[in-house]
Parts: C-alpha cells; sequence; structure tokens
C-alpha cells in the first residue's frame, strides 16, 4: 500500500481531480490501518473503534471520486442521508462506536457498490479512464461487504476461531489483489506521464 501511495503522490500534479482524490483517499485509508496496527499489536489496547473512521472516510473520499469520474455532482445527494443516518446511529447508541455496526457498514460500501456499476456502464460507453481500479473497488467492496457485515453474527454466534481467521484472511487477500490492481493502474495509464514530463 505504502509503494502505492508514493507512487501516486509522485503523480499528483500532474493529474486530475479524481486522481488527487484517489491518492488522498490511500494515504488515510494507509493513515488508519497503520493507526489500528499501533494500538492494536503495539498497545494491546482494543482498536475496533478506528474501523468506524476506515469506513466513514472510504465513503467519503471515494464518493467524491465518483462525483469526478461521473461528473455529476447529485451522487453527493447520496451521501448526506447516509452521512446523517450514520451520524444519528452514533448519536443514538454512543456504544456502537465500540461494536461492529453492520448496519453502516452495508450502507456506506452498497452505496459505493451502486457507484462502481453506474461506472462500470459508463466504461462500456467508451471511457476507460481508473476502470482497473474500478473493477478492484467493485470486487473488493462486494466481498468485505459480505465479511464486515456478518461481524455482530460472527462475534455473536459461536463461531471457530479458523473461521474467524479464514474471513480476516480471505479479507487480507482481497485487499492485497485490489493493491495490485491500484499498481497496474497507476504503471498503465499514469507511469509514462511522469517520464514525458
Amino acid at each position: 500500500m505504502i509503494i502505492n501511495i508514493l507512487l501516486y503522490f509522485k503523480s499528483f500534479i500532474l493529474n486530475d481531480k479524481a486522481f488527487k482524490i484517489f491518492t488522498v483517499y490511500l494515504l488515510l485509508i494507509c493513515f488508519v490501518q497503520l493507526t489500528t496496527i499501533f494500538v492494536g499489536k503495539i498497545l494491546h489496547k482494543p482498536n475496533l473503534f478506528l474501523s468506524h473512521f476506515y469506513f466513514i472516510i472510504q465513503f467519503i473520499l471515494l464518493s467524491f471520486f465518483y462525483v469526478e469520474l461521473l461528473r455529476n455532482k447529485l451522487l453527493l445527494y447520496f451521501c448526506l442521508p447516509v452521512l446523517g443516518f450514520l451520524t444519528y446511529q452514533y448519536i443514538e447508541d454512543p456504544s456502537l462506536f465500540y461494536r461492529y455496526n453492520a448496519i453502516g457498514i452495508s450502507i456506506t460500501q452498497g452505496v459505493l457498490i451502486l457507484y462502481s456499476i453506474i461506472y462500470l456502464y459508463r466504461c462500456l460507453q467508451g471511457q476507460n479512464l481508473f476502470l482497473i481500479i474500478n473493477v478492484g473497488l467493485f470486487l473488493y467492496l462486494i466481498s468485505s461487504t459480505l465479511i464486515f457485515a456478518s461481524g455482530n453474527l460472527i462475534f455473536n454466534l459461536d463461531i471457530s476461531e479458523s473461521m474467524n481467521y479464514l474471513l480476516i484472511n480471505t479479507n487480507r487477500i482481497l485487499y492485497f489483489l485490489f493493491q495490485i490492481l491500484i499498481f497496474i493502474e497507476w504503471r498503465k495509464n499514469y507511469y509514462k506521464k511522469i517520464h514525458r514530463s
């Protein structure tokens, strides 16, 4: 992930707003992930609360990313009710901050999947910038939604630890594949821009 951040920042100035938003997304998501590792593995403290930041940051930045790709500011009106609903959830039940929010995860990622499908449809009409990233996002979001939306269910049932690790490792593998697709997108569409300038 850090390699992708460095490569995308290397191309930052030369590219459009969608590229810049996606680059900031990579940076902030990496920061949340590193913070999660620090809190959990080094401080040995519960770090589940950081997942809320991950999904909300992801939702906001990727929504802006798709607004730019689809050139449709109406998509932002989709964001407001979702963010309003999440805010209501956390105000109504502050303890939710320390639990999996399966509904919040499903809604935010569901909206992003919808944006991704709309963009895939646009790509059929000839637009193919960020196509590889969009396909990676679509596959990763579908699978991680299924994995993370079942988070509370997994903790409420007596599912074996090996099954829990299987789900977590499946998500890690899919995320790694997503990172490979991000690199392929950069190499295919942005590597040449650096060498031309």
